[in-house]
C-alpha cells in the first residue's frame, strides 16, 4: 500500500509542497493493512515528513462546555490524529472545536491561532499562499472541506454567525483561554441553511488542478489549496447560498 501510494504521489506536485493538509477515512487503509496497520500508518506519514513537508491533521474534538486540554483531548475525527498525537513529535492548536495536529518541519504553525475557528488568524488562513496541497486519502470529495466555512466568515455569510463558547482551555496543564468561537448556522431548524457541496462538486471535479486516482475500489484526491481556495471564493461571490441546500 505505501510503495502505491508513493507512486501516486509522485505523479502530482505534493512532494513540492510545505504543508499538506490531510483529509482521511482509515478503515479502508486499515481493509489493505492487515497485518501492521501502525506500522504502515507511520510509513504513510514518513512518506511527507522525511521530505520536510509538515502534515496537518483535523483534530476536532467539538468540546462546547467544561474543559479542553491541547495535550490529552482526543479528536473525535477519525484514527489519524490520534495516531499522530500518540506516535509522533507535534504541535496541536489550542480551539476546543476545531482543533488541528500538526506534525513535521513547520508544526507550530498551528499554535497561538486565533479565537474564531474559521476567522482571519485561523490555520484555514494561515495556510493560504504556504505552498499547501489538501489530500483527500479514501475520503470523498463530495463529502464537502471545512475551508468553506472560512469562505463563508471572510464574506459575512448571513445565515451563519460567529458564537462564542465559554469551554477552559487548558495547555501545559495552565489555563490557557476561553470564549473560543466558531461559525454556526443561525437557525438551526431552517433545513434551507444546511450545508451542502452539491451545487458545487460537477464543476469542482472539473477543475485541472483536481488530481483524482482510483485505489483498491476508492478514490485518492490531490488538490492546490490557494486554487481550491479561490474557486471557493469566486463560486460563493457569484452565488451567496452555493453551499446550502436553500
Amino acid at each position: 500500500m505505501i510503495k502505491e501510494l508513493d507512486n501516486i504521489f509522485k505523479k502530482t506536485n505534493i512532494y513540492e509542497a510545505n504543508y499538506v493538509y490531510i483529509y482521511s477515512d482509515f478503515r479502508h487503509f486499515f481493509k489493505y493493512c492487515k497485518n501492521d496497520p501502525k506500522k504502515n500508518t507511520k510509513l504513510f506519514l514518513e512518506l511527507f515528513t522525511k521530505k520536510n513537508i509538515t502534515c496537518i491533521i483535523p483534530a476536532f474534538s467539538y468540546t462546547t462546555s467544561g474543559k479542553f486540554s491541547v495535550e490529552e483531548t482526543r479528536s473525535k475525527v477519525g484514527f489519524l490524529a490520534n495516531f499522530a498525537i500518540d506516535n509522533f513529535k507535534h504541535e496541536r492548536s489550542e480551539h476546543p472545536l476545531f482543533s488541528f495536529v500538526s506534525i513535521g518541519k513547520n508544526n507550530k504553525i498551528v499554535c497561538n491561532v486565533g479565537k474564531s475557528a474559521f476567522g482571519k488568524n485561523s490555520v484555514h488562513s494561515r495556510l493560504y499562499k504556504r505552498k499547501t496541497f489538501f489530500l483527500n486519502l479514501f475520503r470523498p470529495l463530495k463529502d464537502g472541506n471545512t475551508l468553506v466555512h472560512h469562505i463563508e466568515q471572510i464574506n459575512d455569510a448571513k445565515y451563519r454567525y460567529d458564537k462564542s463558547f465559554n469551554t477552559k482551555v487548558y495547555k501545559r496543564k495552565k489555563l490557557f483561554g476561553s470564549n473560543y468561537r466558531a461559525y454556526v448556522r443561525k437557525f438551526i431548524n431552517n433545513k434551507d441553511h444546511i450545508f451542502t457541496f452539491k451545487k458545487i462538486y460537477k464543476d469542482l471535479i472539473k477543475q485541472d488542478f483536481i488530481k483524482q486516482y482510483n485505489q483498491k475500489n476508492s478514490k485518492i484526491f490531490v488538490y492546490d489549496y490557494v486554487k481550491f481556495y479561490n474557486f471557493l471564493k469566486k463560486k460563493y461571490e457569484k452565488n451567496r447560498y452555493i453551499f446550502i441546500k436553500k
